[in-house]
C-alpha cells in the first residue's frame, strides 16, 4: 500500500520531536510540592531524576507527571502500565487539579524564565530539519496531549515556523479516536501515526491507521524487543514522511 496517496501523517511531540523530559520533571516538581502541597521543593537528587525518567514511558498527558512525583514521594515503584493505571484510578478525583497545577507551573516558568524553559525543551537532533522540509505540507500534522501554544513556542524558538492549525491537541480524547475525526473531516482515507507510547496504539486494529513506534523516545525496552510494533529510528523518520 502506498501511504503517500490520501494519507495524513500524525507526529507526537513529546518523546518524538521534543525531548521534554527535563522540563516536565522541573514543572511537575514545582506543581506537586509548591502548588499542591504548599511547601518548598526538597533538594533534587540524581536518584530521583532517574526514577522519574524510568517511569516516564507510562504517562499519557501532563497531569500524569504529578502522579510520578506522588509515586516518588510515597515510595511507590511503578513497573508496569497496569501499576500506573491503578495509581491513576486511586487519584482520579484529583486529575483535574493535577492538570490545572501542572499547566500553571508551566506557564509560570515560561513567563518568569523563558531562557531556562526553552533550554529544558530541546528538539531531538535532526528534527528541526525534518520539520522544515515538511513545513508547507498540510498532510503532516503534530498531534499531542500538550496544549498547542506551548508546542508552537518551542518550534519558533528552534527556528521552525509551523501553521497553528497543524498542531492538534487531543486532550483526554484517545488519540486514535481523534485521528478518526480528523480523517473524516479532511476526507482522507489513511493515517500514519508516530508515537512513543504504545498505549495509544491499542485500538488500532480495524482502523486505517498505521501505528509506528519511535524507538528514540521515552519507550520501554520490552516494547521494542517484543516485535509486536513497527518501529522507526530517528534517522529513518524522513523515509516515513512524504517529503
Amino acid at each position: 500500500m502506498d501511504d503517500r496517496d490520501g494519507t495524513l501523517w500524525f507526529l507526537d511531540f513529546d518523546g518524538v520531536l521534543c525531548d521534554s523530559l527535563p522540563e516536565c520533571y522541573a514543572v511537575s516538581r514545582t506543581a506537586y510540592w509548591t502548588l499542591l502541597l504548599g511547601t518548598s521543593e526538597p533538594p533534587a537528587s540524581r536518584a530521583e531524576e532517574a526514577e522519574f525518567a524510568r517511569m516516564r514511558p507510562l504517562i499519557r498527558r501532563g497531569a500524569d507527571y504529578l502522579l510520578l512525583q506522588l509515586a516518588i514521594r510515597e515510595g511507590i515503584r511503578l513497573d508496569s502500565q497496569a501499576a500506573f493505571d491503578a495509581l491513576a484510578a486511586r487519584e482520579a478525583e484529583r486529575d483535574g487539579i493535577f492538570h490545572e497545577l501542572f499547566y500553571r507551573a508551566r506557564r509560570d516558568l515560561l513567563g518568569r524564565d523563558p531562557e531556562r524553559w526553552f533550554a529544558l525543551n530541546p528538539l531531538y537532533p535532526g528534527i528541526a530539519e525534518i520539520l522544515l522540509r515538511n513545513r508547507r505540507n498540510r498532510d503532516v500534522l503534530i498531534l499531542s496531549t500538550k496544549e498547542a501554544p506551548f508546542i508552537l513556542e518551542i518550534l519558533r524558538h528552534h527556528g521552525v515556523e509551523w501553521e497553528p492549525d497543524r498542531v492538534l491537541c487531543s486532550g483526554k480524547e484517545p488519540k486514535l479516536e481523534f485521528i478518526d475525526r480528523v480523517l473524516a473531516g479532511r476526507g482522507a482515507g489513511r493515517a500514519v501515526f508516530v508515537d512513543d507510547q504504545v498505549d495509544h496504539f491499542l485500538d488500532a486494529p480495524g482502523r486505517p491507521v498505521r501505528c509506528v513506534l519511535a524507538d528514540w523516545g521515552y519507550v520501554r525496552p520490552e516494547w521494542i524487543e517484543s516485535g509486536i510494533y513497527e518501529t522507526v529510528s530517528r534517522e529513518r523518520l524522513p523515509d516515513l514522511l512524504p517529503a
